[in-house]
Formats: C-alpha cells, sequence, structure tokens
C-alpha cells in the first residue's frame, strides 16, 4: 500500500516512476517520450493517453456536479452558477492536464504495463 501511495505521489510530482529522479514532461504540455535519467517508455502503445483524459474528465465532471449542487441548495441565479462553473471546469482541466497524464503513468507502472528495456 505504501508503494502506491509513493508512486502515485511521485507522479503528482511530475516524476517518473520507475527512477523517481527523471521528469515526465519538458515544457507545459509535452511530455517526454522517455525518461531522461532511467530511459523508461512512458507511453508504448498509441491510445495510452485515454486513461490521463478519463482521470481529467473525471475530475472536471465532479466540478460540474458541485455546480449543480451549488444552484440547487443556494438563491444566486442559475447563469451566474452555470458560468463560474464553466471557468472554473476550464482552467482546471487545462491545469490538471499533466497530472492527469502522469498518474496513468503511474497507474500504469503500478500495474506492470510501463519497464525498463533490457
Amino acid at each position: 500500500m505504501l508503494r502506491i501511495i509513493r508512486v502515485l505521489w511521485l507522479t503528482l510530482w511530475l516524476r517518473c516512476p520507475a527512477c523517481q529522479r527523471g521528469h515526465m514532461f519538458r515544457t507545459l504540455f509535452r511530455m517526454n517520450v522517455r525518461c531522461p535519467v532511467c530511459g523508461v517508455v512512458f507511453e508504448r502503445d498509441h491510445g495510452e493517453i485515454t486513461g490521463g483524459m478519463a482521470i481529467n474528465t473525471v475530475l472536471v465532471l465532479l466540478i460540474a456536479v458541485a455546480g449543480a449542487a451549488i444552484s440547487v441548495v443556494t438563491d444566486y441565479s442559475a447563469w451566474l452558477i452555470i458560468g463560474v462553473t464553466a471557468v472554473v471546469m476550464t482552467i482546471v482541466g487545462v491545469l490538471f492536464y499533466r497530472h492527469a497524464r502522469a498518474l496513468w503513468i503511474g497507474i500504469l507502472y503500478l500495474t506492470g504495463s510501463m519497464f525498463e528495456d533490457v
């Protein structure tokens, strides 16, 4: 259990789960193909990005549900809540993109789908 928490924590800090030192991203939205330290390939197959997209989508949808709940229990204008919720969803979706992809890489590592080349 501690290993799972450690790996997911490292990936939230955008570190390689294999060596714990390499950076996963080289720019704001460009992921390294390989870890610059240990050389492990982060995404081996096409389509592995969809797991990170799913994590990001779930987070953004949770924000939408929270906005809907706020609109039910408060007396604020529905349009105001919709506008604020849409802005928050957009900002969080863009800013959490790297972390969602990194979390998915951590999950792939924990399940044995990411390994070092020999």
